[in-house]
């Protein structure tokens, strides 16, 4: 499995996201290859951990509409995009269930 962590800040108050990030997280169920995001913030930083089946079809969601609309987004600013190789067995020993169903 691929991890990619993307981070980003946002002028916008979490209140006002609500109704668009719920959108954004129904659209993300249909994406293909992604086994799961965990949404995170802190303070004005927004964004989430995302597990991908392999690293191609994390690139295919990056290259994505999805992806495009978010990050020209004027409300979004200084995104971060890292990407990390998932060890699937110390992940599994560890609880992780996405490692587990790998």
């Amino acid at each position: 499995m691929h991890a990619v962590l993307i981070t980003f800040t946002s002028s916008a108050s979490l209140a006002k996201l609500k109704g668009p990030f719920t959108d954004y997280a129904h659209a993300l169920r249909g994406m293909s290859g992604l086994v799961a995001k965990t949404w995170i913030r802190d303070g004005s930083t927004l964004g989430g951990f995302h597990i991908f089946a392999n690293q191609a079809a994390a690139e295919n969601y990056l290259k994505s509409e999805m992806v495009a609309g978010l990050t020209a987004n004027p409300a979004f600013s200084d995104f971060q995009i890292r990407h990390f190789d998932v060890l699937d067995e110390l992940s599994a020993i560890t609880g992780s269930p996405q490692a587990v169903r790998a």
